[in-house]
């Protein structure tokens, strides 16, 4: 939220750190947001997400991972369906299917950025379901194999 505080402030913007990442190129405006929750997970929560700055919002494609920057919310990292063109609003899905998506009318949008690159100091854990399922599908078919002798 601390970012809404100083979003338009050029004297706030110049006193950001500044950073050079080879891998993102030398066109574009870049910034880099920390994000808090669980909603985008595996991505963690304290997680840097490096977006390059969107000018025009209709050329944001569906699905598109963005930091978007709302009045009322501050920042938020989701994955986007633009619906601009239809309705004048956007779709801001999670990656983690616990949370339900929801619109955000575009006179409440400061700005997007597309997420490029993301910065972590913790390494998402390895998907053990499926080991898991396989492991109880292998289980059964133990199982059945012994009745169908018996």
């Amino acid at each position: 939220m601390g970012y809404l505080n100083g979003y338009a402030d050029n004297e706030h913007i110049e006193d950001l750190p500044k950073f050079r990442l080879p891998m993102l190129g030398q066109t574009g405006t870049f910034k880099a947001f920390e994000i808090s929750g669980d909603s985008m997970l595996p991505i963690a929560s304290g997680t840097v997400i490096v977006g390059k700055y969107i000018a025009d919002w209709n050329e944001v494609q569906d699905g598109t991972p963005c930091i978007v920057v709302t009045k009322k919310e501050g920042h938020v990292f989701k994955r986007v369906v633009n619906r601009l063109s239809k309705a004048g609003r956007l779709l801001l899905r999670s990656d983690n299917p616990v949370y339900d998506p929801y619109e955000v009318e575009i006179e409440d949008v400061l700005e997007i950025w597309e997420a490029k690159s993301y910065i972590s100091s913790t390494f998402p854990i390895a998907d053990l379901s499926l080991n898991r399922l396989a492991s109880i599908v292998l289980d059964l078919q133990k199982q059945v194999t012994t009745m169908k002798r018996a």
